[in-house]
């Protein structure tokens, strides 16, 4: 059994993840292409971004959808957010931080913000219009915002982070150490230390300015760098960033950090814009152009998380607890503000000033470069191409989810191992896009098989509509009126007794009706099953529900188990959801149920126990049957389980005694290719009293058994 490698970005998720879904699964395995490492990569990629939605739905509280971007740009939208396709374990822990921040965006930001700030040139109170018009030469609100538009979204994008920071911080304590492995992944770069304390980027040139005020964070800044770096320290306040509660709260201290900049730094010559002045290229800025193109990225840079948080030394702030220096006014700044600040002196260690080399410079502006493209939302996140983007849909329309099955169970032949448990998968609806995907065996487009189970299903309809027809008793209210009470409902036709002296001319009313019944299917689908012994299976499955669906008060749902081969010699227990009357018209048996399959090995206990909960969440007053068709004998193995021999049949017999003791109804028919077979003694011993030995195709003698646990005389 492998183990998933330890590292520092994964190290939160491992208290919890199951290892298996990041381990390595091909160490040692010769000649696998890459075709099947993406086969196997498909199905943790829908866990790996279902694990992620949960986190974001806990701490934001709403229901915000998380997907793979599949081409182009990677960004947050402001209704979704966008996660890596990269399946790594070292990167869990840091994109489990990040889809939190963009999560805590969704919620809390006012993307009107932007949209006003870009599209009507709109400037917040905080900015002396007058004062830069006349500094940069120009008359117009639109000319101006060509100088200044930019660097204003970067402070906003700045303070916005910081209260975002502190919502989380503060509300969800318990995900901090997500963060954190973010900020160490993405920006915690030494060289960005090294450039903090060198004499780099110290002079009033914006350059300067947004690398020092984006690294404020960092126990290494140094306030007396630039002119009015530590008036931009007060203005931010971290300690009491909470104070600002909305957007348009925050784009008023970027304006009034934009001020203080301005009035520090020289204006441009004439014709150039801000950025050009800094040695950028201002193309966007220019007309109806520039216009568009900011429009083009507004989303992305409103809800993307901006570096100012992710600098690199945030994540050295972040363990404030302990900081280097061991100041303990580090933690209270964490603590108090929920906004990590670093050491408690304001002006940082000041530096020796040296010189960096020539090295180092390229170094420092790679990791400057770095920090830019994550202020702007341009984190580089491993997409899918377009097929497999087209399977994680159809799997995540599925809706699959993970059970760990077959815990501590003793295993193998002689039952001498405790297990580990495996995950089993449960796919809760099958849909056209499933079965086109190719991933589970157990689902094919193959002609010959469409063509046979066509046939099968047309004698499951038949012999179900006769069966519904016997069951339609279920529908039936039966009424006993007694007569001549001393009191009840008033008898019209006892009234004339009055006048005889007879007063007991009420009646009473008893209704007897049958309560609600759901009936849940569970059909073996291993290779075993195959020729005759499916053929009768899927026309007993049929005929109960098509006769359920010629009821008012009964539901059935179809559950096959099997195993999940990803191709490459890795197996998962399977159960596939392929009906539920609850929620799905009986078309689709009709148009689906064609394509289903035997396919693999019998791994029935582990597959009961992966449904337990959802056998046992019915509505009160519900009469539940556990109703299982299979061959008789369980098997399975993979890397974390043997699951075989006696082990196997009574951990089988233990899930059955455990849905009985829920309440829950249980009949078990053998399949054979007449009425018996090998395995009948393991199955009684499975099964028990539950047990049957019939031929399911027969009408009289399925509703006979039937009706023996309906309880409804025929």
């Amino acid at each position: 059994m492998r183990v998933m490698k330890k590292n520092k970005y994964s190290s939160y998720s491992s208290f919890w993840m199951d290892k298996s879904l990041f381990e390595d699964e091909f160490d040692g395995v010769e000649s696998v292409s890459s075709i099947e490492r993406k086969s196997s990569d498909i199905m943790k990629l829908v866990s790996y971004k279902r694990s992620i939605a949960n986190f974001v739905s806990i701490v934001t509280g709403q229901s915000i959808p998380v997907r793979f971007e599949e081409k182009g740009d990677s960004y947050t939208d402001g209704k979704s957010v966008v996660i890596s396709a990269k399946m790594d374990g070292s990167d869990f822990d840091s994109t489990v931080g990040l889809a939190l921040h963009e999560g805590s965006h969704i919620k809390l930001t006012d993307f009107s913000t932007l949209h006003r700030l870009i599209r009507d040139n709109y400037l917040p109170s905080s900015v002396d219009v007058q004062y830069l018009k006349q500094k940069y030469g120009v008359t117009e609100d639109y000319q101006l915002a060509g100088y200044i538009l930019d660097n204003l979204k970067s402070l906003l994008n700045y303070v916005e982070d910081r209260r975002i920071d502190n919502f989380v911080f503060t509300t969800a304590p318990g995900y901090r150490g997500y963060y954190q492995s973010m900020y160490e992944k993405y920006f915690n770069a030494p060289i960005i230390d090294k450039g903090l304390e060198s004499s780099e980027y110290r002079s009033e040139d914006w350059d300067s300015y947004l690398f020092r005020i984006i690294n404020l964070t960092n126990p290494k800044r140094d306030l007396t760098a630039l002119n009015g770096l530590q008036e931009i320290w007060n203005i931010i306040d971290l300690r009491n960033i909470s104070r600002l509660k909305t957007s348009w709260e925050a784009l008023e201290v970027a304006g009034q950090i934009l001020m203080v900049i301005e009035k520090n730094t020289p204006a441009p010559q004439p014709g150039q814009s801000q950025s050009s002045a800094d040695g950028e290229s201002d193309e966007s800025m220019d007309g109806e152009n520039g216009q568009a193109e900011m429009s083009g990225n507004m989303d992305e840079t409103a809800t993307s998380p901006s570096q100012g948080m992710k600098g690199s030394g945030a994540g050295e702030a972040m363990k404030s607890d302990n900081d280097s220096d061991g100041d303990a006014d580090g933690e209270s700044d964490s603590k108090e503000s929920g906004v990590p600040t670093g050491g408690s002196n304001p002006h940082g260690a000041g530096g020796n000033l040296d010189g960096l080399s020539e090295k180092q410079r390229q170094q420092l502006r790679k990791a400057i470069e770095k920090q830019k493209e994550f202020q702007d939302g341009d984190v580089k996140k491993t997409k899918l191409n377009k097929s497999d983007a087209k399977k994680v849909e159809s799997l995540d329309a599925a809706d699959i989810q993970t059970e760990v099955t077959g815990k501590g169970m003793n295993q193998g032949w002689y039952g001498q191992m405790k297990s580990a448990g495996t995950e089993t998968y449960v796919i809760n609806n099958m849909t056209k896009g499933l079965i086109e995907s190719g991933l589970v065996g157990m689902l094919s487009n193959s002609t010959w098989l469409i063509n046979r189970q066509e046939e099968t299903i047309k004698k499951g309809i038949a012999l179900g509509t006769l069966l519904g027809k016997k069951l339609k008793t279920r529908n039936e209210e039966r009424s006993l009126v007694t007569p001549r009470m001393k009191s009840g409902r008033l008898s019209g036709r006892m009234i004339h007794e009055i006048g005889f002296g007879n007063f007991d001319i009420f009646e009473r009313t008893m209704v007897n009706q049958v309560n609600p019944a759901l009936i849940h299917i569970t059909i073996d689908a291993s290779s075993s099953m195959s020729g005759s012994k499916w053929d009768n299976t899927q026309v007993a499955a049929v005929a109960i529900a098509k006769a359920a669906s010629m009821t008012q008060n009964m539901d059935v749902v179809i559950s096959y188990r099997a195993i999940y081969n990803n191709r490459n010699g890795k197996y998962q227990p399977l159960v596939l959801i392929a009906y539920d009357s609850r929620k799905d018209k009986f078309s689709k048996i009709q148009q689906l149920f064609k394509h289903i399959t035997y396919d693999g090995t019998t791994p029935e206990g582990l597959c009961f126990e992966a449904i337990m909960k959802e056998l046992v969440r019915v509505k009160k007053g519900t009469d539940t049957y556990f109703v299982n068709f299979s061959d008789g004998y369980p098997g399975f193995d993979n890397h974390d389980i043997n699951y075989c021999g006696d082990t196997a049949v009574n951990h089988t017999a233990e899930q059955v005694k455990k849905i009985r003791s829920y309440g829950v109804n249980v009949l078990s028919y053998f399949i054979s290719d007449g009425y018996s077979g090998s395995g009948n003694d393991q199955f009684r011993k499975m099964y028990g009293k539950d047990a049957e030995f019939i031929n399911v195709t027969q009408v009289s003698e399925l509703a006979k058994t039937l009706n023996s646990k309906f309880q409804v005389n025929i």
